[in-house]
């Protein structure tokens, strides 16, 4: 197997290589570190209403507009997130992976045997099993393993991120008065969005009786953490809580899993980094935290090389004007309505920081003392990891708003 990569980068800088979340209307592109600063952190360009318009959350997660200051609402989004998964989900990781282990053998186990021919081999299709093992992980750390498998509640969970994703190319496709039909007709007039509501609603009750878990793992999930870390809020009602939590699957659930095809392409293509990696991982110690993931430098840095050259889109930090902006380092206009953003793709591939940028090296990230690759003086990203984020690896954002 081999990956043109020279043809994935010129196809990325014609479209995009999953999809054009621009629509028609070209969006203006800053560069310099003053105007990216500038678009990450002015109150007049909105992440939100960006995610709002492709999405159709409108729609697709029943939003009603509330009165609560844009601003003040971000800050309390962020700051609830930044509790519940920052904080306490770092911390509780050692907790959950026991869980999360037990979840991956027995989706892999599941699928080899469903496929296993007289031979003895099993033939599974890379892209559906990758999606299986992130979203089965993801859902156990999100919701248990009592709510995350039960049937209707996990047929919903599929079909949500299938309803969105085809919303997404076509609610900003049709007029404004056609959208409400559109949307019904695509989802079957939001059946799956209903499930996931009225199975929340009733998990998040303060009787929580619907929610059945082993309190060892409830304690740790991460909406136990957000209804915690809620409490006494006025702005987090039930609904509010919910119709977060359904946006942070949507939004986890979209990314990893083809991340994750990507790696394992790259691994397929590249077998001499099978054994190296396998021995990395054989070297840490039984109890896996956060801490101890942090110590897999060559695996980290594979992971990060994949993304690199496999990004969903060549855009990044994509922000609409809520009001008319003029970026002070540049100049630049952004009308209302218009979408600003940095060049993802072109930073990524900037050959002051990353030499021969159009080729695959997974030592391109572990530091120099530890790499196989050519030493690199100069070279900033050396020694970063695939969870760092700079304008040089902007797949997270940046500023306050990075994931």
């Amino acid at each position: 197997m081999k990956i043109n990569h020279n043809e994935k980068a010129n196809e990325s800088k014609q479209s995009g290589i999953y999809y054009n979340p621009f629509g028609r209307k070209e969006p203006v592109v800053v560069r310099s570190p003053k105007a990216i600063q500038e678009l990450c952190e002015a109150p007049q360009l909105s992440q939100r209403a960006v995610y709002a318009d492709m999405f159709g959350f409108q729609f697709t997660l029943g939003h009603a507009n509330v009165d609560w200051d844009p601003n003040e609402q971000i800050a309390l989004r962020y700051r609830l997130f930044a509790r519940a998964i920052r904080v306490k989900g770092l911390t509780q990781f050692g907790t959950l992976y026991p869980y999360l282990e037990a979840k991956l053998s027995q989706i892999i186990v599941r699928e080899l045997e469903s496929e296993s021919t007289a031979e003895g081999w099993s033939s599974v299709q890379l892209a559906p099993l990758m999606r299986q093992c992130a979203t089965g992980l993801l859902g156990v750390y999100m919701f248990g393993n009592t709510l995350s498998d039960e049937t209707e509640f996990s047929w919903a969970l599929s079909q949500y991120y299938d309803d969105t994703i085809a919303c997404m190319g076509t609610l900003s496709a049709v007029p404004s008065f056609l959208r409400r039909f559109t949307y019904n007709l695509i989802t079957k007039r939001g059946r799956s969005l209903d499930v996931l509501l009225s199975r929340l609603l009733k998990s998040v009750a303060p009787n929580q009786g619907a929610w059945r878990e082993e309190d060892s793992l409830k304690s740790i999930t991460l909406l136990h953490n957000m209804m915690e870390a809620s409490e006494d809020s006025s702005y987090w009602t039930p609904i509010a809580v919910a119709q977060a939590i359904i946006g942070i699957w949507f939004a986890a659930s979209h990314q990893p899993w083809i991340n994750l095809h990507f790696v394992f392409l790259e691994l397929c293509a590249r077998p001499e980094y099978i054994e190296l990696i396998r021995s990395e991982i054989e070297g840490i110690d039984d109890h896996v935290d956060h801490e101890t993931i942090c110590q897999l430098p060559v695996l980290d840095s594979f992971i990060k090389e994949s993304v690199r050259l496999n990004p969903l889109d060549k855009m990044a930090i994509r922000r609409k004007a809520l009001q008319p902006y003029v970026f002070q380092s540049t100049g630049d206009h952004v009308p209302v309505g218009q979408i600003a953003c940095m060049p993802a793709w072109e930073f990524m591939h900037d050959k002051s920081q990353y030499p021969d940028p159009e080729t695959f090296d997974g030592h391109r990230f572990v530091k120099d003392e530890q790499s196989r690759s050519p030493k690199s003086s100069g070279n900033t990203m050396r020694g970063t990891t695939f969870t760092d984020a700079s304008k040089d690896f902007p797949i997270w954002g940046l500023g306050s708003k990075v994931w």
